[in-house]
């Protein structure tokens, strides 16, 4: 690995496993200059620093001015307008006040109550995961639950057919890659190629709800309005193309990363693993702590709109910021001893694991649900989890790039607890 610090931060090695590179340059201070030949960058390490800046979107800006150069081949963006319709406005690159129109028309479409009424279905669908594979012994957890239960729970509240679940990954995978390595030319027109196919499923399936609406985000989203100051309006077809791709992106991609690498804790960390079993608020702060601990998102960019000194490092107008949610949620001045797993630290919930200011994951409080929802089935069917055989710690790896952070494949073996062990006390669920 390279000793120059900005070419070691972006060395694929380092962006899949970057917790190294932090401790190594926190004495430097919470922002590093890690500008690139074709780019002023800076990399801001520090929580504190990090809700400085997203208290101020005016100066930082969400939109990723430059940030685009990544994977951008004009013959594929091309390709994309051909063959569907084109990039898609994202809520996570506007600013107020577009942002906060689209924010509160993705507020009435996740409204609180769904989410609420979706536990059984949660917990219903983890059930027949496990059930596919409780028999064997043994499972590669990615792929035989973590993706198939956030593509499941997702497909149904968009109000897709179940059995397109291969469709939904193989897209959302498409849409992620660019955002976790560089790309050839030709791949990226293998992914747009596969990214206008969603966008074609996604038009269709919102004529249909227009035409006949149910009881499902797509058909609200279908006749979603909102106000940009001159009265209410509808969504145009690209704005609501934009909602859809976020909410199967950000439901699929980073709830499966979440759900492996909290699975990895537990394997870890049996000790843990047992106390939290049946152990109610226990599963939820182990949930919160694991998000802290290795985040399913790494950073976030900003834009700097003008000339400004930040914590003693001048940035000019125009320079990229990344925020670095994980380096912040392993900073020491925030969380005493931040290189241990703790689900007893007093700041357990204070994390930058879906991020925070008015970009804040509007899907949180559904994601939580289903990681707590999977441990609490999990590790009451499943004891004595462990790595399957042959398979062993350095054997971990990471796909890591500038925002997407997951497990590429976690093979484990366990044993099946009885059916009266695997009896859940409501009582005990609702402390």
């Amino acid at each position: 690995m390279s000793t120059d610090p900005v070419a070691e931060f972006f060395d694929p090695r380092t962006l899949a496993d970057p917790y190294g590179y932090y401790e190594s340059r926190r004495t430097e201070g919470p922002v590093l200059d890690v500008s690139t030949p074709d780019k002023a960058t800076y990399l801001v390490i520090g929580a504190e620093a990090i809700r400085e800046i997203l208290a101020q979107p005016g100066i930082f800006s969400s939109r990723p001015v430059g940030a685009q150069g990544v994977n951008l081949y004009p013959r594929a963006e091309a390709l994309l307008k051909e063959k569907g319709f084109g990039r898609t406005p994202q809520l996570i690159v506007m600013d107020p006040p577009r942002h906060t129109a689209f924010r509160g028309v993705l507020g009435k479409v996740l409204r609180d109550k769904r989410f609420h009424q979706m536990r059984p279905q949660i917990r219903a669908v983890a059930s027949s995961l496990i059930d596919d594979f409780a028999l064997a012994g043994r499972c590669e957890f990615t792929r035989d639950y973590a993706w198939k239960l956030s593509v499941l729970v997702i497909a149904d509240l968009l109000g897709v057919q179940r059995g397109r679940i291969d469709e939904f990954k193989r897209w959302s995978d498409a849409w992620v890659k660019p955002l976790l390595q560089p790309l050839t030319e030709q791949e990226m027109f293998d992914c747009v190629t596969q990214i206008a196919e969603l966008q074609h499923f996604l038009v269709g399936e919102l004529a249909a709800r227009r035409e006949s609406p149910r009881d499902d985000l797509l058909t609200d989203i279908a006749h979603a309005t909102f106000d940009l100051g001159s009265g209410e309006v509808p969504l145009r077809q690209h704005e609501q193309l934009g909602l859809c791709e976020l909410l199967i992106v950000a439901g699929n991609d980073t709830t499966a990363n979440a759900l492996s690498l909290g699975m990895l804790r537990l394997v870890e960390r049996p000790d843990i693993a047992d106390r939290i079993r049946g152990g109610g608020r226990l599963i939820e702060r182990f949930a919160e702590e694991s998000l802290r601990y290795e985040g399913a998102v790494q950073n976030n960019f900003r834009t700097l709109t003008q000339d400004t000194e930040f914590h003693g490092v001048r940035m000019r107008q125009g320079a990229l910021v990344l925020l670095s949610w994980s380096a912040a949620n392993r900073d020491p001045d925030v969380y005493p001893d931040p290189q241990a797993f703790d689900i007893d630290r007093a700041s357990v919930r204070t994390h930058l694991g879906f991020g925070g200011g008015i970009h804040t994951c509007a899907g949180a409080a559904l994601a939580r649900q289903e990681l707590v929802e999977s441990y609490d089935l999990l590790l009451n069917r499943l004891r004595n989890l462990r790595f399957d055989a042959g398979f062993t710690q350095p054997d971990l790896v990471r796909m890591g790039g500038l925002v997407s952070h997951g497990l590429a494949r976690l093979p484990i073996r366990f044993d099946v607890a009885s059916k009266s062990n695997c009896a859940i006390d409501p009582s005990v669920q609702n402390q």
